[in-house]
């Protein structure tokens, strides 16, 4: 046992004070006078005899209160079993991403006994210790070492932040302020499975790690986890149906009442179960009398996960994809499939006159049968598909060679009719297009008269092998058929695949068709716009927050760097001086709403490289504090010094009285 402050032992000299009292007794005796003291004999040494037993009592009493008072004083304890907690210098991060809301077995927020194990940790130091505080914001002011006041008092500021970091981060983050210095590094997360990604500590063998993570008995947590449309563009007086896809991770869940709210007022609702660890689609009818943006969310009553029981997401009216085809003949199939259908704004040119504004602007070109490609459209072709548009090239059968955007379409003459397989509908292209198609369907007949050397993906093969249609890997989006589309060679364009195919084409050619929505640490986003004014920037504004984000243009396409760290869920209104361009929807990351964490096994396995690491799962502040303590600090004892020279200092009162 030691003692904090051994001077304080003096103070046993005190001892010699009650011992003094009891030898040398200063009261003098009072005189009494009887008239027979004969009677008394027998009392007198009955009454000495208690009372020296008495006294000695008392002294007993009077010593050991002194003693544990001194002892008190020089506040005894008991060393720490190993040496720790000695940097001047302490890194604390504290994890107050949403997950950490879920509930721990003392029924509180991970997040909020958490606040209470950093407070523990700041005064486990003592005052002139300097502590750099960091959450998942990132907040400038954090490299900035603080003092423990200061820190406390930016303990009790902190709340829940939008954005979740990875162990990668996290690390980097810490390990930038002051790297030679050696730190007691705390870092207090619940370690989700999600976002902790990988962990960049290896080989650290400088620094004291502890990592405290907290225990949450139950994972249970519904959240949207996809929502389409069945026909992904949005049109004026056109049905359609939204798809919403809710995550169920727990237990069976019965009668959640889903509402779907349209501009603030409510569209729809309907109830759902859910199995264990399952999903379940719900479907809303969409009529075709929507205004041209539609401000949209889905909610549910969901406890105790709150944070994303709201899922916003915009359906805007679709723009028309602008398609040119540039034919040899009049009345193509292309025409067919394209010229009547809202969706699409379609125009056919002859080689020979080419309305080449008219094609700069075009989201989709198709080449139809040309025998040759004068360098004029050829350069036309080539700025399209570096600007990241969609080209279709349909060859003549008559032409032995193309040059196509430095790929070499040559003519194959051992080229025969046959069959196309059966499309392989995993292919992404096919995506919602079939649902499945019978093996005994029976598929067109193709002459594949071309051939290519490059890298492609084979939408359409014939039974031999050879492809048919292909997309080819360019800037942009290049789709060639390996013959024309002409009665001779092939019956395709009069298939029941024919017209699917090429709507699948056009649709992925579309600009103009932003995601539903957009996470709130998503790094950038991109839409489609023809250029920015002089002078004039995009703004984004929700209420009274206005962000003006970092942007540049590319290939058509306005591309906002978001500030993440100043993004909440929501709608941001993107204007353009006072006009208002889109409405941009913004969630909470989905890896947020997967409570799932890593076993303390796994921690350790990743961060096996460290060489003083120390992990916890305390209970709860104060029995953290306590493990601390015994374990780096000393055990201290004078409280039960104090409670003892008390109990002596009550006896010794009791016997005065009643002895």
């Amino acid at each position: 046992m030691n003692f904090t402050y051994p001077i304080f032992l003096w103070g046993f000299a005190a001892l010699a004070i009650p011992i003094i009292v009891h030898l040398f007794n200063f009261r003098k005796a009072k005189k009494v006078s009887f008239s027979n003291v004969r009677f008394l004999e027998s009392i007198k040494k009955k009454s000495s005899s208690n009372l020296r037993l008495r006294h000695l009592l008392i002294l007993l009493c009077r010593l050991l209160f002194v003693f544990f008072l001194v002892i008190t004083f020089a506040q005894p304890f008991i060393p720490g079993s190993e040496i720790g907690l000695q940097s001047r210098s302490v890194q604390i991060y504290l994890d107050n991403s949403n997950s950490m809301s879920n509930l721990t077995e003392n029924d509180i927020s991970g997040f909020n006994e958490l606040i209470g194990v950093a407070q523990e940790i700041v005064g486990l130091y003592p005052q002139e210790t300097q502590f750099n505080l960091f959450t998942n914001d990132f907040l400038p002011g954090s490299s900035i070492s603080q003092s423990k006041a200061k820190t406390l008092e930016r303990l009790t500021e902190i709340e829940f932040s939008n954005l979740a970091r990875s162990g990668k981060e996290v690390f980097a983050k810490i390990l930038s302020n002051d790297p030679a210095e050696p730190k007691d590094i705390f870092i207090l997360t619940d370690f989700q499975q999600s976002t902790s990604g990988a962990f960049d500590a290896n080989q650290d063998s400088i620094n004291q790690y502890h990592l405290v993570t907290v225990t949450t008995p139950e994972k249970r947590n519904i959240s949207v986890d996809t929502v389409f449309m069945i026909n992904p563009f949005l049109l004026p007086n056109q049905k359609n149906s939204l798809q919403v896809r809710l995550k169920n991770q727990g237990p069976l869940v019965n009668d959640l009442q889903v509402k779907f709210f349209i501009n603030d007022q409510q569209s729809a609702t309907t109830s759902i179960d859910i199995e264990a660890n399952a999903s379940e689609t719900v479907t809303f009818e969409l009529s075709g009398r929507l205004n041209k943006i539609n401000r949209c969310h889905i909610s549910f009553e969901d406890f105790p996960i709150t944070f994303d029981n709201d899922y916003y997401f915009t359906l805007n009216q679709a723009a028309q994809i602008n398609i040119v085809e540039v034919s040899s003949q009049d009345n193509s199939p292309i025409s067919k499939v394209y010229k009547n259908n809202d969706l699409f704004n379609f125009v056919s040119y002859q080689s020979e006159n080419i309305s080449y504004p008219t094609l700069e602007r075009a989201d989709l070109v198709v080449i139809n049968g040309l025998q040759t490609l004068e360098n004029g459209l050829k350069a036309q072709i080539e700025k399209h598909l570096t600007e990241g548009r969609t080209v279709v090239f349909i060859p003549n059968e008559s032409t032995l060679s193309y040059q196509l955007a430095a790929t070499n379409i040559v003519r194959d003459s051992s080229a025969s009719k046959v069959l196309l397989s059966i499309p392989d509908l995993k292919n992404p292209f096919f995506e919602n297009i079939f649902e499945s198609i019978s093996n005994d369907t029976q598929m067109p007949e193709v002459s594949s008269k071309y051939k290519w050397r490059t890298n492609d993906i084979q939408l359409l093969k014939t039974k031999t092998g050879q492809p048919f249609l292909s997309h080819l890997f360019q800037k942009g989006k290049l789709y060639v058929f390996a013959g024309p589309l002409e009665a001779p060679f092939t019956n395709f364009h009069q298939h029941a695949l024919f017209v699917p195919v090429m709507q699948r084409i056009a649709e992925l050619s579309s600009t103009n068709s932003p995601a539903l929505a957009f996470s709130v640490d998503q790094t950038n986003i991109a839409l489609a716009v023809d250029s920015i004014p002089n002078g004039q920037l995009y703004k984004l504004k929700k209420e009274a927050t206005e962000l003006i984000p970092s942007q540049r243009l590319s290939a058509n396409e306005l591309v906002l760097d978001m500030p993440k760290y100043l993004l909440t869920p929501g709608f941001y209104d993107l204007t353009l001086g006072e006009q208002l361009f889109t409405t941009i929807a913004f969630n909470h990351s989905k890896n947020e709403s997967n409570l799932t964490t890593l076993p303390i096994e796994e921690i350790e396995a990743r961060l096996s490289s460290v060489k003083h690491l120390n992990l916890y799962q305390p209970q709860d502040a104060a029995s953290f504090s306590k493990m601390m303590k015994e374990k780096y600090h000393q055990r201290e004892l004078w409280k039960y010094a104090l409670i003892l020279s008390l109990i002596f200092l009550f006896a010794e009162s009791v016997l005065l009285r009643f002895l």
